[in-house]
């Protein structure tokens, strides 16, 4: 475990949710204070000048990105400390393990993009059919991030979770058609869109993936130039 995991370690810690058991979606920079068996004690990371609050019982996600990957577990909130320095004690409940470093980042951009619903008749119709967004209800949405392994997008109309979506991305001068399930849905208060959904991509082709990460990576670039 230590082998891995170590004390001064820079990790990012997601919230889970304990009824879907999925992340989210924002992660909290933090470093590992002390590590005793399975217990870590973690810096209380800080959010725009505020400690986050983390709660007992919560169940957060742990990750360290290495050149080889990114490995992470999951554990749960034991206790808070504000002396000698705000730190969290967390119990890990699961093994670590790994995955792919470039299905891990998410790139933060407003990118329009186009979602329809797949009913059930259509999820087991043939490939272009199912890619048509010439038929059925279009809607308009902007995405809060990308990665390799799915999207955020924002949206006025209401879909649910476990719903299966068509997604039509701008990637630079080509457009992807890609399938996503829907995995969470929130309210926000925006005035254009009233839900947040974040997906995951299913049945993606490694090339359709590869152009995402490239298109990621190409982002990047152009942010690290402006100094941003």
């Amino acid at each position: 475990m230590q082998r891995i995991f170590k004390v001064g370690d820079k990790i990012e810690i997601v919230r889970i949710d304990r009824r879907t058991w999925e992340e989210n979606g924002v992660q909290y920079v933090s470093k590992i204070a002390d590590i005793k068996d399975e217990y870590f004690y973690v810096f209380t990371p800080i959010k725009e000048g505020i400690y986050v609050t983390f709660y007992i019982d919560e169940i957060v996600r742990v990750y360290k990105v290495m050149p080889d990957g990114v490995w992470l577990f999951d554990a749960t909130v034991e206790d808070r400390f504000k002396e000698p320095e705000y730190m969290i004690k967390i119990k890990q409940i699961s093994d670590i393990r790994k995955i792919q470093r470039r299905m891990f980042f998410r790139l933060l951009i407003n990118l329009d993009i186009y979602v329809k619903l797949l009913n059930p008749q259509e999820k087991n119709t043939d490939e272009t059919f199912q890619n048509d967004f010439s038929e059925g209800k279009i809607v308009k949405a902007i995405t809060r991030d990308i990665s390799g392994g799915g999207i955020c997008f924002l949206a006025a109309e209401e879909f649910n979770p476990k719903d299966i979506i068509l997604t039509k991305v701008p990637l630079e001068s080509e457009e992807l058609v890609l399938k996503a399930e829907i995995l969470r849905k929130e309210r926000i208060d925006h005035h254009a869109y009233k839900f947040m959904y974040g997906c995951k991509f299913i049945e993606a082709r490694q090339n359709e993936i590869d152009r995402i990460v490239r298109f990621i990576f190409k982002e990047q670039q152009k942010i690290k130039r402006k100094g941003l």
